[in-house]
């Protein structure tokens, strides 16, 4: 095991954190899991594997807030029958169990897309570390789900990590800004203490002569991916009129380094959440009083973009810039030597899924590019019943009266658009069943199914003021 200096500074953390009130641990968790490209710890005998700050401080927050006995009650009501944590232990349970099982039971009987291979052949079916490194994630984002579950259940809770959700969007800018500096100045070598993850690191990439934006993640993909959540989570505050002149400014800034990360995921993503959120806006519209932003985003939202997109039309130089970034990022990309690898990649889950009979070849046990054949190829019909019923208490679930009229239901709503715009990406790139824990802490966030809601008795500065009662 090799310990990196990364490490070492997040174990003083973690250690601080035990001097310190849960709040300390909770923003430095929030924080961490922007460090997509750091290792924390490098585990040799486990074949390279990395443990991430992350996922070191999750050990630091669950020693934290299990002490806690309030919070190990409400973490214990979370995996109650019928609710979202219910569903995630369960499908936890069953995607370790077919790791083990499934490999074995169909070895040989189909091909996979290894899931650590520096290549893309296919390889005849068998048990890999990638079955436990896999299904080792999978836990851990449960870990992450249900302690953060419990911490949310009171106003507290759900409204300091409503803020510490807040500083990862302002983090992620920060980290942005950081790699376009060291790039344009010669001396990323600065970023390389969180930059030292076993993995292909493609940080110093150009596209249609501007530099990929990374940010903290190890390719322009990953970055746009996250930030695209980031961005929803700031816009659904800005549409609430939770501080709207920092989440209008946190939003515009997310979406230009999203455009400018030039990412395929990221533009697709991009335009898929953004139909959706204006449909959804809409219906809400139709429901309640709107904000004045809400107005704004429905109404001159359209006119905004219409005359950008008429001001690059008439300008010949720009219209060829955008024409060309898109063709490279969305229009061609399918007919590219990437998109047919990653194309292939999906016809292959279809068909180990076919192979198996509807079971899977277990987790870890496929790569694909989409996250619902990684879920079907993986874990079969049972693992995607499964998912889909977590999805669903996440989205559906609970009590959402209020949900508009309180700075904690404002943190919940944005928490549900983050969540969205995740699936969104990992639907269109997804490589694994795995969504990572920026997505299961903000899933919890968003999770609604206690007995009521309860109302923020007071005024935020710089925001409307929000009916308590």
């Amino acid at each position: 095991m090799t310990i990196e200096a990364v490490g070492v500074l997040v174990i003083a953390i973690g250690f601080f954190g035990f001097f310190f009130d849960a709040p300390f641990i909770v923003y430095a968790f929030f924080c961490a899991t922007l460090l997509g490209s750091a290792a924390a710890f490098v585990l040799n005998s486990l074949g390279g594997t990395n443990i991430s700050p992350a996922h070191l401080l999750l050990g630091f927050l669950a020693l934290k807030l299990i002490g806690d006995r309030h919070v190990f009650q409400k973490m214990a009501e979370g995996i109650l029958p019928g609710r979202p944590g219910f569903w995630l232990l369960l499908t936890v349970v069953y995607s370790a169990i077919s790791a083990f099982f499934l490999p074995r039971l169909f070895a040989g009987q189909t091909f996979v897309i290894a899931v650590r291979a520096v290549d893309s052949f296919n390889f005849p079916l068998g048990p890999t570390m990638a079955n436990l490194t896999q299904s080792i994630y999978l836990i851990a984002d449960f870990i992450c789900f249900i302690l953060i579950y419990g911490y949310v259940r009171d106003t507290t809770g759900r409204l300091i990590v409503g803020n510490a959700a807040v500083c990862c969007v302002i983090l992620n800018l920060i980290f942005a800004g950081l790699d376009l500096a060291t790039y344009a100045t010669g001396t990323t070598g600065l970023l390389a203490f969180i930059r030292n993850a076993n993995y292909a690191l493609l940080a110093e990439t150009e596209l249609a002569d501007s530099k990929r934006i990374v940010g903290s993640f190890i390719e322009a993909s990953a970055f746009g991916a996250a930030t695209l959540g980031y961005f929803a989570f700031a816009t659904k505050l800005w549409l609430l009129g939770v501080r709207p002149r920092l989440m209008s400014t946190l939003a515009l800034l997310s979406l230009c380094v999203l455009v400018f990360s030039t990412s395929s995921t990221a533009i697709v993503g991009l335009a898929a959440m953004l139909l959706f959120s204006y449909l959804e806006t809409f219906f809400v519209m139709t429901r309640r009083r709107p904000t004045s932003q809400v107005f704004f985003f429905l109404i001159g939202a359209p006119i905004v973009f219409s005359i950008l997109g008429c001001a690059i039309a008439l300008n010949e130089y720009y219209s060829a810039y955008v024409y060309d970034l898109l063709d490279t990022t969305v229009f061609s990309k399918l007919s590219s030597t990437s998109g047919e690898e990653r194309s292939s990649w999906n016809v292959q889950a279809w068909q180990v899924f076919i192979d198996t009979f509807g079971f899977g070849a277990g987790n870890g046990s496929m790569r694909t590019s989409s996250f619902p054949l990684a879920v079907i190829a993986n874990l079969g019909v049972i693992g995607a019943v499964l998912f889909a019923l977590f999805f669903a208490g996440i989205f559906f679930g609970g009590n959402n009266a209020g949900a508009y009229d309180s700075l904690e239901g404002a943190y919940r709503q944005a928490a549900k658009s983050a969540c969205i715009a995740w699936l969104i990406t990992a639907t269109i790139s997804g490589a694994l069943t795995d969504l990572g824990m920026p997505f299961f802490a903000f899933a919890a966030i968003a999770s609604n199914d206690s007995a009521g809601p309860i109302f923020v008795n007071q005024v935020v500065r710089g925001r409307r003021t929000l009916r308590s009662s």
